[in-house]
């Protein structure tokens, strides 16, 4: 299966090294999440590589989106988050049913855990309990924060730990992010522990996704 955000205690996110070089960011950009294409399948570039079946419920990682899902396998104990459903009815193959068949948006959901993944998961959704009503989140409604020098870093839930006052909220492909992201400029920041550092630095953020 591919590299997923796993339940609430721990995530990895499926990542790139840095880029050498990275053009100054001028404003951070905000990306709502879509992994369909134009007739529902999976977007240019992505492919369905697993297949389960699960339940699903509002996204604990995304909450502001109103496609992404958190999942709860039958097949396994895992937690699928992000999962995303389709903005409308698709064409899907059913499992071991050869011919396609229209499915309305609660019945299906693709899965990954880095936008820049190209392996997805499609859920085969029991149960979609994700279409109740959504305030706006009273924490950091991002999934994955590309920041200026191009580290890539996934949000996680549940591990206790904080430096200098602000709590572990992110894992990357180099160090660690804390706390929660400043908007108030046209450039975001955070507070970015690199690896094998104590301290805390201020890194700007390239890209957002929800």
């Amino acid at each position: 299966m591919a590299c997923l955000a796993v339940a609430a205690a721990l995530a990895t996110g499926c990542t790139t090294s840095p880029a050498a070089t990275a053009e100054p960011v001028q404003r951070t950009h905000t990306v709502v999440f879509d992994p369909y294409g134009e007739h529902g399948d999976p977007a240019a570039g992505l492919r369905v590589t697993d297949e389960v079946s699960a339940r699903c419920e509002n996204s604990l990682l995304s909450p502001e989106n109103p496609l992404a899902r958190r999942c709860f396998t039958n097949e396994t104990t895992v937690a699928l988050d992000p999962c995303f459903v389709p903005a409308g009815p698709v064409l899907v193959r059913a499992p071991g049913d050869g011919d396609a068949q229209l499915t309305s948006v609660d019945t299906v959901a693709l899965c990954l855990a880095d936008p820049a993944q190209s392996e997805l998961t499609r859920v085969y959704v029991l149960h979609d309990n994700g279409e109740q009503p959504r305030d706006s989140a009273a924490f950091d409604p991002h999934w994955f924060l590309e920041l200026a020098d191009g580290t890539r870093c996934a949000k996680i839930f549940g591990v206790r730990e904080t430096v200098e006052g602000h709590h572990l909220s992110y894992r990357c492909d180099e160090g660690q992010l804390y706390g929660m992201l400043d908007e108030a400029g046209t450039v975001w920041t955070i507070h970015h522990r690199a690896e094998g550092d104590d301290e805390l630095d201020v890194a700007e953020v390239r890209t957002v996704w929800k």
